[in-house]
């Protein structure tokens, strides 16, 4: 658990990031390859005239919706890559000038 006001652990922030860019890439096409089972058994295993399109046009936003929110992650992933070489930047810089350079 964290000490003080502020602590940032470099190493942390890179196995998070990629955690969430692991899951990403995994659940994407999974997300995919459901999406064409389940169409193949409203096509075949379960058709219904009227409910079958109504289901695929249902998963088909469902589908749409989870790779938004896949998004989401990889968007935060992102956020916590640039906090940390903002941060390394400004340490950086601070003790830059503090020795005169």
């Amino acid at each position: 658990m964290a000490q003080g006001n502020i602590n940032i652990d470099y190493v942390e922030i890179d196995k998070v990031s990629k955690t969430m860019d692991d899951a990403v890439t995994h659940i994407v096409p999974m997300l995919q390859t459901t999406k064409t089972t389940v169409e193949g058994l409203l096509d075949n295993g379960l058709f219904m005239q009227q409910s079958s399109p109504a289901m695929k046009m249902s998963y088909e936003k469902l589908t749409q919706s989870l790779s938004e929110a896949m998004k989401g992650i990889t968007t935060f992933a992102e956020q916590f890559r640039k906090i940390k070489t903002a941060v390394a930047q400004m340490d950086a810089d601070i003790a830059k000038s503090t020795n005169g350079g």
